[in-house]
């Protein structure tokens, strides 16, 4: 049995949305399982079912297609960020969730180890600019409002440590895997978010770095 692929220029505008949704979905799934380098058009098309020619035709080519997967995710999911202010908790919704994205995107992770970090491509920039740029405007907020961390400042660079904390553990899976012997499970779950809320808003209340003494 063939799978039959559509070609030429779709003239129905709901036609069309579905076959862009389809090429960003595509690209997903594929970027779950290998890295952004080894996929091509032909992969995406084929894994959509769609021409390969309707990436150009829709997204002028694979990196803009990516930038588009990129906004979608984060819209996607920044969405059930803007009401955590209203909870008596909300770092550590914030934590459960932000965690919820790293295991079920796991190719946005390999999107930030391999494409983003270090680099100023439009796909780095696009990437930047979907989750950093948003996280930092609304993470220090919740932090001053739970933690009672008034300086701005310190609650930016408690956000930065605290992203940092939920991040590397997937950015260094090797390094987890092989020198420390943590598989997945263990830094998943509702424990796992128990165990950095606690540690991280403990240290936030009990802590100021201006009058520790060494």
């Amino acid at each position: 049995m063939t799978t039959k692929v559509t070609r030429g220029r779709p003239v129905c505008e709901v036609k069309q949305a579905e076959q862009r949704a389809k090429l960003i979905l595509a690209a997903k799934e594929l970027l779950n399982l290998k890295s952004y380098s080894q996929i091509t058009i032909r992969d995406i098309a084929a894994q959509a079912s769609i021409n390969s020619a309707m990436i150009k035709y829709y997204f002028g080519g694979k990196e803009n297609l990516f930038v588009h997967l990129i906004q979608a995710i984060a819209d996607e999911h920044f969405s059930q960020f803007e009401e955590l202010h209203e909870h008596n908790k909300p770092l550590y919704l914030f934590i459960r969730r932000f965690d919820e994205i790293l295991q079920t995107h796991p190719g946005f992770v390999h999107l930030l180890n391999e494409e983003v970090l270090d680099k100023t491509t439009p796909l780095a920039k696009a990437f930047m600019g979907a989750f950093p740029a948003r996280v930092s405007k609304f993470l220090p907020q919740l932090i001053q409002q739970e933690a009672g961390v008034e300086d701005l400042r310190k609650a930016k660079l408690a956000a930065f440590q605290l992203i940092t904390l939920l991040v590397s553990p997937y950015i260094l899976k090797t390094l987890r895997q092989q020198a420390w012997g943590i598989d997945d499970s263990e830094i998943q779950g509702e424990q796992w978010a128990k165990d950095i809320y606690q540690r991280f808003v403990h240290g936030l209340k009990e802590s100021d770095i201006d009058e520790v003494e060494f």
